[in-house]
């Protein structure tokens, strides 16, 4: 994927992951905002704190990865945001998809246009975010 892109675009490989790392750090600062609120308003509750926790594991790892701990965060931790994506995706996308049914409203509906697409755009960055750091420890 990274050789096709970098073709049609001319770019380098780390450019390439930064434009990906900067649209997700984005959506995951407003998941983190939302799951901060949430927490405020509902309490604590499982998804939120999931939310939070991913949310604030995956900005480290594709911050760090991009800065300058590529040591640390190049093995098992570089699995976070693709995780998190997928967990965003098919858990909370769906999981709100199903509920809509119960009961409809924008706010549920926007949530769920929200995590599906906020968790194609984190895991396509994870997922790239892992080719990265493997290609960071084999230059090292």
């Amino acid at each position: 994927m990274f050789q096709f892109a970098q073709i049609i675009a001319g770019k380098s490989e780390k450019d390439l992951f930064t434009v990906l790392a900067l649209k997700a750090d984005i959506l995951l600062a407003v998941m983190l905002t939302i799951a901060i609120l949430q927490l405020a308003m509902k309490g604590i509750g499982t998804s939120w704190i999931l939310l939070l926790v991913g949310s604030l594991a995956s900005i480290i790892v594709l911050t760090g990865l991009n800065k300058g701990a590529r040591k640390i965060l190049a093995g098992i931790p570089s699995y976070i945001p693709y995780v998190f994506g997928i967990y965003l995706f098919f858990i909370e996308g769906f999981g709100r998809l199903t509920q809509l049914l119960a009961s409809f409203t924008i706010i549920d509906t926007a949530l769920v246009i929200l995590f599906f697409v906020a968790g194609n755009i984190i895991a396509t960055a994870g997922y790239n975010a892992i080719v990265y750091a493997k290609r960071l420890e084999q230059s090292h």
